[in-house]
């Protein structure tokens, strides 16, 4: 179940925008000033089964209704984007965070 981050050190909370404007693969928390590793290739996981889901489902109307008029193919294309955005939106709730072994991890408590 996909939650908001925590910083695995000292378990921090990250906000949705926080977590959305991360950029790098390492990130320093505002609270304990640790480095921990930054894991965003599950970002891609709703916007990938969006997408799947969006083409199956729009292949099997393609190819069970006979004659699709403009308005229907309007309707279908808004309702695959609002998909599409709702998987951008939640995205980021995908983000994962993990700590770094102490050999790579600098701590500079400044």
């Amino acid at each position: 179940m996909p939650k908001y981050q925590v910083c695995p050190y000292c378990r921090a909370k990250y906000r949705y925008k926080d977590v959305n404007s991360i950029k790098g693969k390492q990130l320093k928390c505002y609270r304990c000033k640790k480095r921990f590793a930054v894991k965003k290739i599950y970002k891609a996981v709703p916007i990938a089964i969006a997408c799947i889901l969006m083409v199956i489902a729009d292949l099997t109307l393609f190819n069970t209704v006979p004659d699709i008029r403009k308005e229907t193919f309007i309707l279908i294309v808004l309702m695959d984007a609002a998909v599409i955005l709702t998987a951008f939106v939640i995205s980021p709730l995908f983000v994962r965070f993990y700590g770094l072994p102490k050999r790579l991890r600098k701590e500079d408590k400044e």
